[in-house]
């Protein structure tokens, strides 16, 4: 288990490691670059490949000061290559160690539905999905019919401006530019980029910062906490996070469980 510099989390858990690209959000994934410039190491044998990591179980059970735990920040939860007796594995860890809270977030969603129709979800878990441009905003609707304690998207990275529609059902939303090495080249940055390089600086860009006042404005609107990470570029701080003049960080209520909403109620565009 490590701390992590994730601003909206303090560590990260990983029984599982690796994953494969399903969206246009993993063409430059964070974690498996990590993971394949360690390939052949101990901790990533395999590079990206997915690895069951069970001897990595407990570690929460061993972290004494209530924490906010990121589970599989390496991986996704409800990988089809997961088999559902590990996943309840990862569950009764959380169940047992009710003093974290722990956040998950997969583009798989409809795994999670698969699994939670009959499996019961820990109401210390806050499960997420990826929302990275407008034609991923169905993962809300099916993120939405899953019973958990707390429902939040990620958009990040943002690639799009996006309408979220109905959020009922949503409990938080997160938002951060793309960063990476990547974005030096000026022709990747143009297609992925909330920001652009001026001489040394990086800059947001005035039409995709207000991609990102548009979500905060449909949170506001619908009472929904908005958490702003970052703008991105070569690091994921180097651009900053103020938005208008504040850093938004507001964070959901801990323990206050949300009812699923059934698909044929959601509202869809």
């Amino acid at each position: 288990m490590n701390t992590t510099e994730i601003v909206w989390t303090e560590k990260t858990w990983n029984p599982v490691s690796g994953c494969h690209a399903v969206s246009p959000g993993c063409a430059y994934c964070y974690a498996r670059t990590l993971a394949e410039q360690k390939r052949g190491t101990v901790a990533f044998p395999v590079g990206f490949d997915v690895v069951l990591k069970p001897h990595k179980l407990n570690e929460p059970k061993r972290l004494k000061t209530p924490s906010l735990i990121f589970v599989n920040s390496m991986s996704d939860l409800f990988l089809d290559e997961i088999p559902d007796e590990y996943r309840e594995r990862i569950l009764d860890v959380i169940r047992a160690t009710p003093q974290h809270t722990y956040q998950t977030l997969t583009k798989r969603p409809e795994g999670a539905a698969r699994f939670a129709a009959t499996h019961e979800l820990p109401s210390n878990l806050w499960l997420g999905a990826t929302v990275e441009d407008q034609a991923r905003r169905t993962r809300i609707d099916v993120l939405r019919t899953i019973k958990a304690s707390v429902r939040f998207l990620s958009i990040e990275p943002m690639l799009s401006a996006i309408d979220l529609g109905d959020l009922r059902g949503i409990g938080w939303v997160i938002v951060g530019g793309e960063s990476g090495s990547h974005l030096l080249d000026p022709a990747v940055c143009q297609v992925r980029g909330l920001v652009r390089r001026e001489r040394d600086a990086w800059v947001p860009r005035g039409e995709r910062a207000d991609w990102v006042r548009s979500i905060r404005d449909q949170c506001k609107r619908a009472g929904v906490p908005f958490l702003f990470k970052q703008w991105g570029g070569s690091r994921g701080p180097i651009a900053g996070r103020m938005l208008d003049g504040q850093i938004w960080d507001q964070y959901p209520p801990r323990g206050q469980a949300l009812t699923p909403v059934r698909a044929s109620q959601t509202s869809l565009f």
